[in-house]
């Protein structure tokens, strides 16, 4: 069978992946400062600025400085919605 082509194989949207990662690592800060860093460097033009802003950056900071892990996964969460919503809008992604 041909090699479908760059066209039609699916992206890896390495954002979510990284979203993924970050929930599934709140109880390790030195990875959550590096997770966080990295998607702050994707930018996303929809919400205009980086996936994961400074704002929420700090949130999740301290948040799990304060021993507030769920206050830090309520923010990731809220950033992972804006992002996949916004994803389906410009028809990247498929909520179904």
């Amino acid at each position: 069978m041909p090699d479908p082509g760059f066209r039609r194989r699916k992206r890896q949207d390495h954002a979510l992946a990284l979203i993924q990662e970050l929930e599934e690592s709140l109880e390790d800060l030195p990875r959550v400062r590096r997770l966080l860093v990295e998607l702050g460097r994707y930018y996303d033009p929809v919400l205009g600025g980086g996936i994961m802003d400074l704002p929420s950056q700090r949130a999740i900071v301290e948040a799990l400085e304060g021993g507030r892990p769920d206050d830090a996964r309520a923010v990731v969460r809220a950033r992972y919605e804006a992002y996949i919503k916004d994803r389906a809008h410009m028809g990247k992604i498929d909520l179904d």
